[in-house]
């Protein structure tokens, strides 16, 4: 195993333009793109997420592979319904892709990203009828066939080795690509559009090639953050290069997977259809140290680094390595992670810290321990929650609880013990507090269907919006809140348990007073003035720890942004 990784060490040296775990730094590449006839002109398109680890691992795969370099357009930032597009924006988007000669279009969808797909879709086939699309992302790979109401082409699993073939075979017109492993194809378009070779199956539309193998993940280069054929759109300006290396938080992944199957996360899905090989991989933990040192090339501001694994640091043998590394090569680069509470070792927890961990995230999503097992599949007990935030605190690692709220199966003795459990948990602690999302095909969701809390049409259909809410409760979106009026008062109430300025005694107080449960707007009020002092003593204190600049602060306050960093 140690040659093999020496080995791709070795590969990537020439691309990275860096020396191997040493860190030697050296200039962007120049902004000048590349292209080969031979291949088609690619651009991949990025939808409300300039992180899109997704799309630029299969750009830098390709790269790698053949020498080909792909456009790479982001599309905006995150939360859609606060930073809508305008039609402006739209506008630059076709613009460049008539500039740059695109022949190929790429798009990565999330389920939560399907309504504003379809306006950028809608625009790309009335100005660039021509050109095929194919989606890829977690959405496509579920709901494949809805996702031929946009696209041509879908990729049905891991995209890095389909990407590829595709690129490698798409001159030779569709006799070349129409069996390629892990793509579907919509047959009529090659042959009505692309003058290929007439292929048409009158019985099915729809070509169902079988899946592509899973990625080996020690074949991935480190990601390219050069300037080289990048563009960021936002804010009605169109800017060339990559819209992160002036950020203070570069994002790695050291896994694909993960070992839980919590009923309400796309993960239980995800095994179903990616059955070629292990869903659970990691990467080599020299190729982990080597990505770092090459975000540290591109990052002029770096001061942080975030795993984006579903769940870090329940390998041991995996985990006692890493740390050993890191602490070596990066004694003064802190990182932050997303950890299980029963995947959780004390004394990872201790080399962790030693080794830089200065921020971890835990999903909880219910103090009731009785909900968290019976309708999540979490199998960590209250005891084992409370043994990890000691283990956090005693090594002085901030930390954050992601909890779940506007849950209909919440009955109000629920609500009570997850308040009660929650003013349990030592304090300080950070809460991230987020609606039900109900994914499609989830185990949740076809529950919720089945007891008639949703519908179908609001998971797959023109009413999807409503079944894929993704908010942060109590920061801005008052509108979104005042949806759940039900919930209202609860989600008021349990928002005031982190913070370590506001008695229990109060808070208990507050949860029995009758006249706020019938007026939950006063409860609401207060806890979003509440939540607002702790924003700003939580950005403050990251200034301090250099974990944002001051230049940053006042933007991040007034947006949902800075709960997305602070999670970070």
């Amino acid at each position: 195993m140690a040659d093999q990784v020496l080995n791709r060490l070795q590969q990537y040296k020439e691309f990275s333009a860096e020396t191997i775990l040493t860190g030697s730094s050296g200039d962007s590449a120049p902004i000048s793109p590349k292209i080969d006839q031979k291949y088609p002109i690619t651009t991949l398109i990025s939808l409300y997420d300039p992180d899109c680890i997704g799309n630029r691992t299969l750009a830098t795969f390709v790269k790698s592979k053949i020498g080909h370099s792909v456009n790479q357009v982001y599309f905006k930032d995150l939360f859609p319904e606060k930073y809508p597009y305008v039609e402006g924006e739209l506008d630059l988007l076709i613009d460049l892709l008539k500039q740059t000669k695109t022949e190929l279009i790429g798009i990565s969808l999330r389920s939560s990203s399907c309504t504003t797909a379809e306006s950028v879709v809608r625009r790309i086939r009335k100005d660039l009828k021509n050109i095929p699309i194919l989606i890829g992302g977690t959405h496509a790979i579920i709901c494949a066939e809805e996702c031929f109401n946009l696209g041509d082409m879908v990729c049905i699993g891991e995209g890095e080795l389909p990407f590829l073939e595709l690129l490698e075979n798409f001159q030779g017109g569709f006799e070349k690509i129409k069996g390629i492993k892990g793509i579907w194809f919509k047959d009529d378009f090659f042959k009505e559009k692309q003058n290929c070779v007439e292929y048409k199956n009158k019985d099915n539309p729809i070509i169902e090639n079988e899946q592509s193998k899973n990625t080996d993940l020690d074949d991935i280069p480190p990601i390219d953050f050069s300037n080289e054929n990048k563009w960021f759109i936002e804010n009605g300006l169109l800017s060339l290069g990559d819209p992160l290396t002036d950020r203070t938080v570069g994002e790695v992944f050291s896994a694909r997977g993960c070992p839980y199957r919590c009923t309400f996360c796309l993960n239980n899905v995800l095994e179903e259809f990616m059955h070629d090989g292990d869903f659970v991989r990691m990467r080599a933990v020299d190729l982990v140290i080597q990505d770092i040192y090459n975000i540290k090339k591109y990052y002029k501001n770096l001061n942080k680094i975030v795993f984006a694994d579903e769940v870090f640091g329940w390998n041991v043998k995996w985990s006692d390595e890493f740390c050993q590394k890191y602490k070596k090569h990066f004694p003064d680069l802190p990182f932050a992670a997303l950890f299980s509470p029963s995947a959780l070792k004390e004394d990872t927890v201790d080399k962790m810290a030693a080794a830089g961990l200065s921020h971890g995230r835990i999903g909880v999503q219910s103090g009731d321990q009785g909900q968290r097992l019976s309708l999540y599949d979490r199998h960590e007990t209250n005891e084992e929650i409370i043994k990890v935030v000691k283990q956090f605190h005693r090594n002085k690692v901030r930390f954050t609880f992601d909890s779940i709220v506007n849950n209909p199966y919440e009955t109000q003795e629920v609500l009570k013990e997850t308040l009660r459990f929650f003013m349990e948990i030592p304090k300080p602690y950070e809460m991230n507090m987020h609606s039900l999302v109900y994914f499609p095909k989830t185990n949740l969701t076809k529950k919720a269907v089945a007891d008639g809390w949703i519908t179908e049409e609001m998971v797959e259909g023109p009413g999807q919006d409503e079944a894929l809410r993704i908010n942060h409760v109590l920061v801005r979106n008052k509108k979104r809140l005042y949806t759940y009026p039900d919930k209202l008062f609860w989600n008021s109430i349990l928002s005031l348990c982190s913070k370590s300025f506001i008695p229990s005694r109060l808070i208990t107080f507050l949860s029995d007073c009758k006249f706020l449960e019938k007026n939950p707007a006063m409860i609401y009020w207060f806890s979003r003035l509440m939540n607002s002092f702790n924003l700003v003593f939580i950005g403050f204190k990251m200034l301090r720890n250099s974990e944002i600049r001051v230049s940053d602060l006042w933007h991040h306050l007034r947006s949902l942004k800075f709960v997305t960093t602070v999670n970070k």
